[in-house]
């Protein structure tokens, strides 16, 4: 049979005839011929195909709940064979778990649960189920593996706390302006286990169905009742809880996802009113550096509503003291490096970059790079700020001042021409 051949399939089959004629309740001769049936072409053996369910409804009737009766059903219902009526048999990681778990539930300690489980699989070779229970709780009993047993011993409550657990991460991230990557806490705790465990349950019964055939059994009267109850279906509250556990994840992961979303997407909208004074020095109405600066701001820059401004500040309208120039709008999806591209951008004649550093912004946020460089041999200072809703550049005379005296008045001046919700004061 091994050798899936047409002529030694029938060679088999007769074998296997003649040997139900003499013992028809044999279980391991029906599993057999029922594989051997099932696995046969429905087109070129037609009666032999036929004969699969109604084998492996046999071996049901016989040995209820078996691993023998268990394989033949799901074999069946894989190839869409007929006769196989009633529920659809439990996974065979199901039955493991399944009977794991009564097994410790009856034993005081883990331990003697295997103890138990391995007498009784030598007491019966033949039986694959008993097999690889004994080979589960020998695996379950290994040092550290405490978790696991719990994972087994109380499958619904453990499921119930992982879930909880991941829908307090998914709502903390948005709720606490978290990083996006916490949400790997969802997973960290989680995963690892799981796939712990299902390779534990994988290997144990790899070990079981790799022992050595059991010698054969005496076959002459009907079989021994099996010695593992038959798997239940699955129970209303355990249906129940596993609905209830999928919508809270998918309800959280969405809600998550689109507070998230907003939070990144949302920008602070400002209010541009430059005061008549800053540092002492007066605001200009006209000169060429003024109409310059305006001549130069886009109103209508691509991808974004953008409302430009520029003010200048001191007592020559032609050589201003401070200029301050920028747009506000939203600016959410700006590379962080996109300043410093500005800032490298200036195309002044004589223009000669001297040193550039990263600046407290202050209270308004983002990012705010310095720059000391000359332009045509005159010393100057330059600090550009980008947040989400605005960005905007400084521009002074460097009189020898130090790197956080300078980071203080580009500071000063956005703040007196930024507000959020205000119309801005009369000096700064």
């Amino acid at each position: 049979m091994a050798e899936d051949d047409d002529d030694h399939d029938d060679r088999a089959e007769t074998a296997y005839r003649e040997g139900l004629d003499s013992f028809p309740d044999g279980l391991d001769l029906l599993t057999a011929y029922a594989e051997l049936c099932l696995a046969s072409d429905y087109l070129e053996r037609p009666s032999r195909h036929r004969r699969g369910p109604e084998l492996a409804l046999r071996v049901r009737e016989l040995a209820p709940g078996s691993q023998q009766a268990l394989r033949l059903e799901q074999r069946a219902r894989r190839g869409g064979s007929l006769g196989i009526k009633g529920p659809r048999p439990p996974s065979p990681q199901r039955t493991q778990l399944h009977d794991a778990r009564l097994a410790l539930a009856a034993a005081s300690d883990p331990r003697s649960a295997a103890v138990r489980a391995g007498a009784q699989a030598l007491a019966r070779p033949g039986d694959d189920r008993l097999a690889v229970l004994a080979e589960t709780l020998t695996a379950l009993t290994g040092p550290g593996r405490a978790p696991l047993r719990w994972t087994v011993r109380a499958p619904l409550t453990t499921a119930l706390l992982r879930a909880a657990w991941c829908a307090v991460v998914l709502l903390a991230v948005p709720a606490l302006h978290l990083p996006g990557w916490a949400r790997l806490a969802v997973v960290v705790p989680s995963l690892p286990a799981l796939a712990l465990r299902r390779s534990l349950l994988r290997r144990a019964r790899a070990r079981a169905a790799a022992r050595p055939p059991a010698p054969p059994e005496d076959i002459s009267g009907a079989p021994a009742s099996p010695s593992l109850p038959p798997v239940p279906a699955y129970r209303r509250r355990e249906l129940a809880a596993g609905a209830a556990i999928l919508v809270g994840l998918v309800a959280a992961s969405t809600i998550s996802g689109i507070w998230s979303y907003r939070q990144y997407s949302a920008y602070p909208h400002y209010t541009v009113a430059a005061p008549e004074y800053v540092r002492g020095f007066a605001r200009q109405h006209g000169g060429s550096t003024l109409e310059r600066l305006e001549g130069a701001m886009d109103p209508d820059v691509p991808g974004g509503n953008w409302h430009p401004y520029v003010y200048t500040y001191g007592t020559d309208p032609e050589h201003p003291a401070i200029a301050v120039w920028g747009a506000t709008g939203d600016f959410h999806d700006a590379p962080s490096n996109a300043v410093r591209d500005l800032q490298e951008s200036i195309d002044e004649p004589g223009f000669t970059p001297r040193s550039n550093w990263n600046a407290d912004p202050g209270r308004l946020g983002g990012t705010m790079p310095c720059m000391a460089y000359e332009v045509q041999g005159i010393p100057m200072l330059n600090c550009v700020w980008l947040d989400k809703g605005s960005m905007g550049t400084v521009c002074f005379g460097d009189e020898g001042q130090d790197r956080e005296a300078t980071a203080a008045l580009a500071r000063s001046v956005r703040e007196a021409v930024m507000h959020r919700g205000a119309t801005g004061g009369a000096e700064a």
